[in-house]
């Protein structure tokens, strides 16, 4: 059974992010950084599921499912804000650490159901 989305919508800490990580996208629903009109699904929304691939603080990128060819897994990074003395803060404000347990499930929804699929059904 999933959990509330509320429980895996705290900032990821910037001390867990290690490539392969599961990942949820905490911003509000895009289609801002997809350009196929065949990708599926066509939004990047709130809790969508994915993997870092980059663990580089600065930049951190993450391959969402279903986007793994689009420049939001591709172009568009990830960091923490800066603090003082100019060291990374301790989150990662757009992303959400999710176990492997929710990514799989996720996951397995997205491809289930592909273009049928709302974002509020994939939570």
């Amino acid at each position: 059974m999933t959990q509330d989305a509320q429980e895996w919508d705290e900032p990821m800490a910037t001390t867990r992010v290690h490539q392969g990580v599961p990942a949820t996208y905490r911003g509000t629903d895009t289609d801002r950084d997809i350009l196929s009109p065949e990708t599926q699904p066509s939004t990047l929304f709130h809790g969508h599921p994915g993997r870092t691939t980059s663990p580089a603080v600065q930049h951190i990128f993450v391959d969402w499912v279903g986007l793994e060819d689009e420049p939001a897994s591709l172009a568009v990074g990830y960091c923490p804000p800066t603090i003082e003395g100019g060291r990374s803060g301790p989150v990662v404000p757009g992303l959400a650490e999710i176990s492997e347990d929710e990514y799989l499930l996720r996951k397995q929804r997205i491809e289930k159901r592909g273009a049928l699929a709302s974002p509020g059904q994939i939570r």
